[in-house]
């Protein structure tokens, strides 16, 4: 009896043993093991090792599992029919051994193994090699059969999500809430979304570029650029949208100091570089690739019909990743993302500001797969031209055209639903 008693205490132990190590393998975080892999952890390269065989880990462990369970389910038993009888032994060991195992050995170490997975799954890491290990010819002849029967069934074959690898990693960055991480992680979902975004989603429009005319009398054209403040300017001829040149101001420095400011016969397009059309369809990221092997910052954005549309630098791809980028020539923050938060908590914004850029700066999560600007936006969603004052409601934001100019929306008021919400209350 005593010896019945020391096997049955034995089993329970296996079967507690078992049950936290299943969880606590497949909860341990796998980054996090490789990361401690890196830095000579042995105990790390032994759990890495072993999820990467993860069929033959929860062979073992379901097949030692099993093993000990119906081990302590039949000297449960045994004990009891030699104590009790025949008729009740049976039924007080069923209902005692259901119990033991079910909060003993399923639920308490389960739970504990889920609260500490990583600890657990380093902690028990050796002792789980040598059972595979010892276990291996056992657990590849079950594994074997199992094999065999799905094939049978139809069931080996495997699930198609697309890039889920990337999906999981969005996954993981959206479930963390932690304030002191909130710029990291948008950094980090801005570089996943480099592959899905289009430059005319970023590029500055053909409205807003600052370019020159090249016909413009030599001198004149001159103290224009040396007065802009940006490096690189459009030269255009004939109408605007038609981009012959980008001038260099430093380029322009290096000539003019070359002839010692003699602007006789100087033709500006002979420093000036060709400009570089990317269709309006093209992705950060392989633009940012196309930028890195050129060794350009700066290419002119074209529709399909080839009229250009805007322009598209380095820095407004880097913006897109880390956020504004204000130097001493830059307006400032609220200018440049033409958004202005006024005393009630609701927000002016211009026509022309960027969804991307109001969802980041006030965490929206308007829409951008239809219309890259807030007018925009509001244009598809009511399929008319609105007119001065008018209101609609969408998205749970209340949006109210300010001023117009012809069919061009430029001044909205945007009510976010925070702030509805505290109206109504």
């Amino acid at each position: 009896m005593i010896g019945s008693v020391l096997i049955l205490c034995a089993c329970l132990f296996l079967s507690f043993f078992f049950s936290g190590t299943e969880t606590a393998f497949t909860a341990a975080s796998l980054p996090l093991m490789h990361e401690m892999e890196k830095k000579g952890n042995k105990r790390a390269k032994i759990v890495t090792k072993v999820k990467a065989k993860s069929d033959r880990f929860l062979g073992m462990i379901l097949f030692g599992n099993n093993v000990v369970n119906i081990a302590a389910t039949a000297i449960t038993t045994s004990i009891c029919i030699t104590l009790l009888g025949q008729r009740w032994g049976v039924f007080i060991s069923t209902f005692v051994v259901s119990f033991v195992i079910l909060i003993f050995c399923e639920i308490m170490p389960k739970t504990y193994a889920i609260r500490n997975p990583n600890t657990i799954a380093l902690f028990v890491a050796p002792v789980v090699q040598l059972l595979t290990f010892l276990l291996a010819p056992l657990v590849a002849f079950v594994n074997s059969v199992v094999k065999n029967v799905m094939a049978i069934l139809g069931l080996l074959k495997h699930e198609k999500l697309g890039d889920s690898a990337k999906t999981e990693l969005r996954g993981v960055l959206n479930m963390q809430t932690s304030a002191s991480i909130r710029s990291e992680k948008n950094m980090m979902k801005s570089v996943l979304d480099l592959s899905e975004v289009e430059v005319h989603e970023v590029m500055t429009y053909r409205s807003k570029i600052v370019s020159f005319d090249v016909n413009t009398e030599v001198k004149t054209l001159i103290e224009k650029v040396l007065n802009c403040p940006y490096t690189r300017i459009p030269l255009w001829k004939e109408r605007k949208s038609k981009i012959v040149g980008v001038l260099n101001t430093k380029l322009l420095l290096r000539a003019l100091q070359a002839r010692h400011g003699d602007l006789t016969n100087f033709d500006v397009m002979s420093v000036a570089t060709a400009p570089w059309f990317i269709p309006e369809t093209t992705t950060l990221l392989t633009q940012l690739q196309a930028y890195r092997r050129r060794r350009e910052h700066f290419a002119i954005v074209v529709d399909e019909y080839g009229e250009t549309q805007g322009i598209v630098t380095l820095e407004d791809i880097l913006e897109e990743i880390v956020g504004d980028i204000i130097d001493e020539t830059d307006n400032p923050p609220e200018a440049s993302l033409n958004a202005l938060v006024q005393p009630d908590g609701t927000i002016m914004v211009d026509g022309s500001a960027s969804i991307r850029d109001l969802n980041r700066n006030f965490g929206w999560d308007l829409p951008d797969d239809q219309a890259s600007t807030i007018a925009g936006l509001l244009l598809y969603e009511t399929e008319r031209i609105p007119k001065k004052g008018a209101s609609y409601s969408f998205y749970g934001f209340t949006f109210k055209v300010l001023d117009k100019k012809g069919n061009r929306i430029t001044k909205m008021l945007i009510t976010a639903p925070e702030k509805e919400a505290e109206e109504q209350n």
